[in-house]
C-alpha cells in the first residue's frame, strides 16, 4: 500500500498589486493611523504625483516626511504628544509596522534617503 499526503486545499489567490497600488495602500494606512488623514486630503491623492515618487526610486517614508514638513502635520497617534518634545516624522519602525498591517511585507520599496 502506498503512503500518501493529503495536501491542503490551494488558498484563494490574492491579484499582485501593482506598485502604484501598493503606495496607495501603504500611504493611506500611514497617513491615517499617525496623522488622522485619508489620502485625498493630501497631494498623494493625485496618482501622477505617487508614480512620479516610485519613478524617482523615493520611498514611502521620504515622500510622507517631505509633505509632514512642508505642511507641518502633526503626529496623531502619540499619546501625550507635544510639539515640543517628539519629532512628527515617520521612522523606520512605522513603515515596517505598517507593511505588516496592510500585508506588504514582501512588497519591495525604495530605501529611505539617508541623513548624513
Amino acid at each position: 500500500m502506498q503512503n500518501t499526503l493529503a495536501l491542503p486545499p490551494p488558498a484563494a489567490v490574492t491579484p499582485r498589486l501593482s506598485p502604484l497600488e501598493a503606495w496607495q495602500k501603504l500611504l493611506a494606512h500611514l497617513l491615517n493611523r499617525h496623522y488622522g488623514l485619508e489620502l485625498s486630503d493630501t497631494p498623494f491623492s493625485d496618482d501622477t504625483v505617487i508614480q512620479e515618487h516610485i519613478d524617482r526610486a523615493l520611498s514611502p517614508m521620504d515622500a510622507i516626511n517631505y509633505v509632514v514638513e512642508r505642511y507641518g502635520l502633526v503626529r496623531t497617534d502619540r499619546t501625550g504628544f507635544s510639539i515640543t518634545e517628539q519629532e512628527p516624522f515617520l521612522t523606520p519602525t512605522d513603515i515596517l509596522l505598517a507593511r505588516h498591517a496592510t500585508g506588504l511585507s514582501r512588497v519591495r520599496f525604495p530605501a529611505p534617503a539617508t541623513t548624513a
